[in-house]
C-alpha cells in the first residue's frame, strides 16, 4: 500500500468547510508610536494566503503580534469607511490612553520598522 501524502491547505480548508475568504485581516502588534505600545493593522486581502503574504511582506512577525483578524474575527472597533475590496492600502489605529485612535490610512507598500528602529516610524513624519 501506497504511503498517503499530506493534505494541502485548500484540502484541509475544503474539509473543514472553509472557503477561501476575501475580506479584512490584519494584526494587533507592538508599536512604539502608541503610548500603549500596540497598534492594530488592517487591510483587504483576496484569501488567507494573500494577507499572510501581505502580513509578511509589511515586516509583522508573529512572537510581536497580539491578535490576528480575519473576516470571520473581526476587532471589535468600528471599521474604516475606505476598507473593502479595491483599495490596497493598510489602515493603522494606535491604542493611546483615552482609547483607540482614529484610523489612518498607510501606503499599501507599507513597512513595519524593524524593533530596534520602532520608536522612529517613517510614516508618521
Amino acid at each position: 500500500m501506497a504511503k498517503q501524502l499530506p493534505l494541502t491547505r485548500a484540502q484541509r480548508r475544503s474539509r473543514r468547510g472553509e472557503p477561501a475568504a476575501e475580506g479584512v485581516y490584519g494584526v494587533d502588534t507592538e508599536d512604539a508610536g502608541a503610548s500603549s505600545w500596540t497598534g492594530r493593522y488592517l487591510m483587504w486581502a483576496r484569501s488567507p494566503e494573500h494577507a499572510a503574504e501581505r502580513i509578511r511582506d509589511a515586516g509583522f512577525h508573529r512572537r510581536r503580534t497580539e491578535a490576528s483578524w480575519d473576516p470571520r474575527h473581526l476587532p471589535p472597533q468600528e471599521l474604516p469607511d475606505e476598507l473593502h475590496g479595491e483599495t490596497t492600502a493598510w489602515f493603522r489605529s494606535r491604542l493611546d490612553d483615552d482609547g483607540w485612535t482614529s484610523w489612518q490610512a498607510l501606503p499599501s507598500n507599507y513597512r513595519h520598522p524593524p524593533q530596534g528602529l520602532a520608536a522612529v516610524d517613517p510614516t508618521v513624519r
